[in-house]
């Protein structure tokens, strides 16, 4: 299961942005298997954290499939923190709450 937390777009090259998505997934779909050898990649809850950069769509499983995608991150701050520090200009969308 792959939830969408946040999105926003990144400065890519020159005037070029491109979309990042912040996805919340239980498992990681690449590497089951290895979960249970490297539990620290989960939270306590089981969910781990990725970013998502450039265009993406989403497969016939439901599962994001994107341009390129970061390391695991234990939760959302970690996640945004590493993307904020390391990515020279980035703009999160603002989602209306309802």
């Amino acid at each position: 299961m792959q939830k969408v937390i946040k999105k926003g777009e990144w400065k890519y090259s020159g005037n070029t942005y491109l979309p990042i998505l912040l996805v919340e997934q239980d498992w990681d779909h690449f590497y089951e298997e290895g979960y249970s050898n490297f539990p620290s990649h989960t939270n306590k809850e089981g969910f781990v954290y990725y970013l998502h950069f450039g265009k993406h769509r989403i497969n016939e499983y439901g599962n994001i499939l994107s341009d390129s995608s970061s390391q695991p991150f234990s939760s959302v701050e970690e996640a945004m923190n590493y993307a904020e520090r390391n990515i020279e200009v980035l703009k999160w969308i603002i989602e209306d709450q309802k």
